[in-house]
Parts: C-alpha cells; structure tokens; sequence
C-alpha cells in the first residue's frame, strides 16, 4: 500500500515563513531607516534655508533706516527721493545675495491684509493691498509685536512654493514701522526632496532583494535538513527503513537527524526481527526452512527488471516473505490433503488473502505487505481471488510475485503433485501470459533465462519432461 503524502501549500512551508520573514524586517527596517534619514534631511534643509534667509532679512533690515521709511510713506508715492533711495539699497541687497525675487517691506498690518511700502524692483504702488497666505500671518505679527526676526515654514500660494523671512524696520526711537519681507521658491528645495525619496525607494528596493536572496539563502540553509528530516520521516512511514538519514547540518538539527537515525536503525532490526519470526513460522508450517527467504530473492531479481519504486521494492520482499500468512487461520488438514479439495474446502483456501490483510493490518510497519499479501492470487483476466481484480487494477507487486510464485510451486514438489522442470514451468508461465499474468512481467520472467531461474529458485536441472499444468 501507498501512503499520500500532503504537499504543504506555500504560506505554510517554513521556509518561505523564513525568507518572507527576512524581507519583511529587512524592508522595514531600510524603509524606517530611510523615513528617519528623510525627515532628517528635511528638518536640515529647512533649517538651513530659513537660518540663510534670516540672515539676509536681519542684514537687510540694518541697512533699512526706518525713520527715511516713515518719510517715504508720507510722501505716499514711488517716485520720491525717500522712497528711490530705500528702493536703491534694498535692490543691492537682492543682487548681492543672488536672490530671484524683489526684497520689500510691508506696514499697516491688520489681520489677514497688509501694505507694500518700498520693494527693490519699485513695480508695486506704494500703499498697495496684500492679502498675506494663512501660513504668515502668525509670524508676521509675532515680528511687528515683538520686534524679532523669524521665518515661515514651507507654503503654498497661488504664485507657487515658498519660504519666507521677516525682520522688524526700525526708527530713530527704537519702534517697529515696517516688516522686511524676503521670500525664497522652495522649487529646488522640493526637488532635492524628491530625489531623497527617490533613493529611499530605491534603497528600499535594492535593499528588499538583497534581503530576498539573503532570506531564501538562510532559509534553505536553515529548511534542508529539516526537509531531509521529514523525507526520512515519510520513508519510515511508507515502509522504508534501509534508507540511510543524510542531515547535512552540524547544529541542533543535525543532531536531531543522527538521533532519529539511530532510532530509524533500531526500528528496522525490530522490524527485521518480527519479519524473521514470522516467516520462520511460516516455514515451518509449509514450505521448509529458508523458502520464504528463496521466493522473497527471486522476486526481487525479477523486480529488479521492472520500472519499480524503493517502497513497492520493500512492499515486495515483505509481501513475498508474508504472502501466506493467512494460512495461520485454514486447518492444517486441508492444506496438507494430498488429494483434490472439495468445494468446501477450496473455499476455506480462498480466505487466506483476506485473513492475512485482516492479521496485517493492526500492524503499521507491516502494512507494506498487504498489496501481495491480500491480491497475490489475483488474475489479469479477472478470475481470480477474493476480489476479482483485473489488469492493472492488481497491484504490479502482487503481480510480480505471483508469476516467480507459480514458477517456485510448480518446479517444487506438492502433496498432491510432483515438480516440473524449470523448462515445464516457464512453458506453462508463457502460455498463461495475459489471461492469468500480467503480459508485460511475465516477458521480463521469460528473459532472465532457465539456469538462472534454476539459481535463484534452487531447483536442479531435470531433463524428465511433462506436459505443462495449470497452476
């Protein structure tokens, strides 16, 4: 019998648990890393933009007399001799600091408007209103009121992206008149930003493949002898106990896997032990010492011809050593009678498959077994017994063993018939192929040829001849 081995799905297989894992944090933690050094870099820029344009404004604001500014709004207009020399220093003051934008004050501030008073480029109207951005007001008024430099944070108006430093203008008495205003386009700026969260991605990215590959490394590193672990584990429970335990790990799992391969060594000398004794009480019931043991090798020989896998190998050596054991439960009388069975009789025989899977399968380790044990007088044609399988439907270890089976019977005495020769038997094998064996097994019988059929089922070569008789 085959055991189904469950496929874990991929969410559920350690290793992928592993790796996925290591990418996870590893993304993470890049992406935290990135965020931080971001908001970081943002913080300096800003900073350093706003301490620049401070300077400017307070540098400015020193070379502004406020007591001329005050005479040029008497005057009210642009074209006074007040109002052009004040324009004249503010404009030198622009090109010095290769500033974009005209440098200007303002007055009369009053809640969310104010006033031009001077600006470098002289365009504006002196007195013009202005609507200032909510962003401003706050620290606007925190100047006029308090007579300190400051500046704004980042904002956004509807002529584009801006920051900006004021600095009080002051009179002869030491009284705020004006504010000077210096706005800087924070364009670069946002650029520069943008870029930062360019490579952050792409930090990120790279940093996420890398923790890819790293992950599936460590987690095969980690899953391999686990996996050869649970091979072994599913070998065991298939049948398999001669397969050495190979961990290739020289930690904790690798001495998991020494451990369980002393376990699994143990386990098959039981194993190996219970199969003796009982097939050395098969033996002596029927067949005579190490017959079990000569039809267990021959089949294996022919198996060997075959398309066959490791555990229908062991399935076949076990089934052929334990093939009979129903017998235990048929009356000595009828398996000994000499003569031909009654009906009666030959249906007591016929229990034997399904009493050897009934005493077989309490047993896990032996299980194995029943695919020979519980269909080995099954029939390609279909006529055989208990259950009437046909073709392909017997399993191909029951069929390999019922033709090496048949040619040990009938080249071997029987109470109630002498042996033939190995010449008779394969004769009479070659003529049942497709009605009572498989076509293609009985085809690898008849090429492994009489002498060493005679080897393998230690019959001596006889030259009597019969004629061939059902077996």
């Amino acid at each position: 019998m085959k055991t189904r081995t469950a496929r874990l799905p991929l969410w559920r297989r350690l290793g992928w648990r592993v790796g996925a894992s290591f990418v996870l944090l590893t993304a993470m933690a890049i992406l935290i890393s990135g965020y931080l050094q971001y908001r970081a870099q943002d913080r300096a820029l800003r900073e350093s933009l706003g301490a620049l344009l401070l300077n400017i404004s307070r540098t400015a604001a020193l070379f502004v007399d406020g007591d001329l500014h005050d005479a040029a709004l008497r005057g009210g207009r642009n074209d006074t001799p007040e109002y052009v020399k004040l324009r004249d220093t503010l404009k030198r003051i622009q090109d010095v600091n290769q500033l974009r934008d005209p440098i200007y004050t303002l007055f009369d501030i009053d809640g969310p408007m104010a006033k031009f008073a001077v600006i470098s480029t002289g365009h504006v109207a002196l007195g013009t209103p202005y609507r200032l951005a909510p962003e401003i007001r706050a620290t606007l008024r925190r100047v006029i009121a308090e007579g300190t430099t400051a500046y704004t944070d980042i904002y956004v108006d509807d002529n584009g992206t801006w920051i900006t430093a004021f600095a009080p203008v002051r009179n002869a008495a030491g009284q705020t008149v004006a504010a000077l205003d210096v706005d800087f386009r924070a364009d670069v700026y946002l650029a520069q930003l943008a870029a930062v969260r360019r490579r952050l991605y792409l930090h990120s990215i790279a940093g996420a493949l890398l923790a890819l590959v790293a992950g599936v490394l460590i987690a095969r590193r980690i899953t391999r002898p686990l996996g050869q672990l649970a091979a072994a584990a599913r070998g065991v429970v298939e049948g398999e106990l001669h397969t050495a335990v190979r961990v290739n790990a020289r930690d904790e799992i690798g001495l998991l896997g020494n451990v369980f391969h002393l376990m699994i060594e143990r386990l098959a000398v039981s194993h190996r032990s219970i199969v003796g004794v009982l097939s050395r009480a098969l033996e002596a019931r029927d067949g005579g010492p190490g017959s079990l043991r000569r039809l267990a090798a021959a089949t294996l020989a022919l198996a060997d011809r075959l398309d066959i896998t490791p555990a229908q190998r062991e399935a076949i050596e076990l089934g052929a050593l334990l093939h009979d054991i129903g017998d235990v439960r048929t009356p000595d009388a009828v398996l000994q009678k000499p003569g031909r069975l009654s009906a009666a009789e030959y249906a007591i025989v016929k229990q034997h498959p399904t009493a050897g899977v009934d005493i077989l399968e309490t047993v896990p380790l032996l299980t194995p077994a029943l695919d020979v044990v519980g269909n080995h007088h099954e029939r390609w044609d279909g006529a055989g017994y208990p259950h009437g399988f046909s073709g392909d439907i017997i399993p191909l270890p029951a069929r390999i063993f019922s033709v090496v089976d048949a040619l040990d019977a009938m080249t071997h005495d029987r109470p109630w018939r002498p042996a033939l020769t190995m010449t008779e038997a394969l004769a009479t094998v070659g003529g049942a192929a497709g009605t009572q064996f498989d076509p293609r097994v009985v085809d690898a019988a008849l090429k492994i040829g009489e002498a060493e059929w005679s080897r393998l089922l230690e019959v001596a070569c006889l030259d009597i001849r019969r004629s061939p008789v059902p077996v």
